[in-house]
């Protein structure tokens, strides 16, 4: 008897290994391999259980389904690096069997939290697949928790938008200042002309008064 529970315990080992090798596996069976155990570990799964190839009985209390999910689609996607890393994107495609013409309109926002869950992130230093909360924990662990400003500044790869930037900011105060100097100086000489237009128009005034006064005192003369 002893001897059986030794070869079901290797037996299990055995099994266990192979599943972790798969969903370490950076292909479809690794992705797939990954998302059932993370359907399996989701809090609001009440049945996962594989029926077929690519065939699962599904129970969730997400939204109000018991059937047949079907595996239509397994893609990775490469996408973009960023720096000297490299992202991949998996997304498992499904179809849930027997479901209402208005399923999908009827329980958009929490069928659609679910789905978040079928795409799934290859970490390439821990060699597995990480769900999207986690590879943004990751993400923000990378992240360092501070740097002085001119260091971020001059970052890699960011240095020439940095200078072009610091450059078109030191012109347009130059531009600015030597443009209100100019109005300072047009408004000064203008001023200027102000008063003296004022000056002129008050000594007009004055010699009128006086030719006034002479045409008055010739008038007074003649008369006498």
């Amino acid at each position: 008897m002893r001897r059986v529970f030794v070869v079901f315990g290797l037996a299990f080992l055995y099994l266990a290994g192979m599943t972790s090798t798969v969903r370490a596996q950076k292909n479809e069976a690794g992705l797939l391999a990954a998302w059932e155990q993370e359907q399996k570990a989701d809090p609001s799964t009440t049945k996962f259980e594989k029926i077929g190839e690519r065939r699962y009985h599904f129970v969730t209390k997400r939204f109000p389904f018991d059937g047949d999910l079907l595996v239509r689609n397994v893609s990775i996607q490469n996408l973009a690096p960023y720096g000297d890393q490299a992202y991949i994107m998996g997304t498992v495609e499904v179809e849930l069997q027997g479901v209402s013409d208005d399923f999908h309109r009827t329980f958009a926002m929490s069928y659609g939290q679910w789905t978040i869950g079928n795409t799934l992130y290859w970490d390439a230093k821990g060699q597995s697949w990480l769900t999207a909360d986690e590879r943004m924990k990751q993400a923000r662990e990378a992240l360092p928790r501070s740097r002085p400003f001119w260091t971020m500044l001059f970052a890699e790869g960011w240095s020439l938008v940095t200078l072009a930037l610091l450059f078109f900011l030191v012109y347009s105060l130059f531009r600015y200042n030597r443009r209100m100097r100019e109005i300072t100086a047009r408004s000064d000489r203008s001023l200027a002309l102000t008063e003296r237009a004022i000056q002129l128009s008050e000594r007009n005034v004055q010699l009128q008064e006086e030719h006034a006064k002479l045409l008055q005192e010739i008038r007074d003369q003649l008369k006498e």
